[in-house]
């Protein structure tokens, strides 16, 4: 009887600690995704900045309707880069993940192709865990100050 006491105290305490594995390699990998966007965008890969988002994603720009599916995030991302903004720098405040679904909040400050700052903002998103990777499900963003008018 003690022998099996010891063997389910041992299996507990191993999935314990393999889902704190696993949860912590989750996190990792959805802290990086602020990272890996603003790379993306800087670079102005728009195609590897929707690929980030689930094909039914959505986009909540300010001042604006909500933006929903992949065709119509990488249009609402191109209008912004046409509108001048060719550079972000994303700052994450606080990552979270809970199992399948991570929550993520942070700043933001956006340039023109000089350098400098046109827009400063803040945004949060949720995400979910798709085929092994995070996958951006809800993005929304608003500005701390109002956008330069367009020439």
């Amino acid at each position: 009887m003690e022998k099996k006491r010891v063997f389910v105290c041992l299996a507990v305490v191993s999935l314990l600690a393999s889902s704190g594995a696993w949860a912590a390699h989750h996190e990792g990998g959805f802290e990086k995704l602020a990272e890996v966007w603003q790379a993306a965008y800087n670079e102005g890969d728009v195609d590897a900045v929707v690929a980030m988002y689930m094909e039914d994603g959505m986009r909540m720009p300010p001042d604006v309707p909500a933006v929903i599916g992949r065709e119509a995030i990488k249009a609402q991302i191109v209008q912004g880069m046409e509108s001048g903004m060719t550079k972000l720098k994303i700052e994450p405040a606080e990552m979270m993940v809970t199992g399948e679904m991570a929550f993520g909040h942070g700043t933001f400050e956006g340039m023109d192709a000089e350098g400098n700052t046109i827009a400063k903002g803040k945004w949060a998103n949720v995400a979910k865990m798709v085929d092994g990777k995070w996958q951006i499900h809800y993005d929304i963003f608003n500005y701390d100050m109002p956008m330069p008018a367009a020439e």
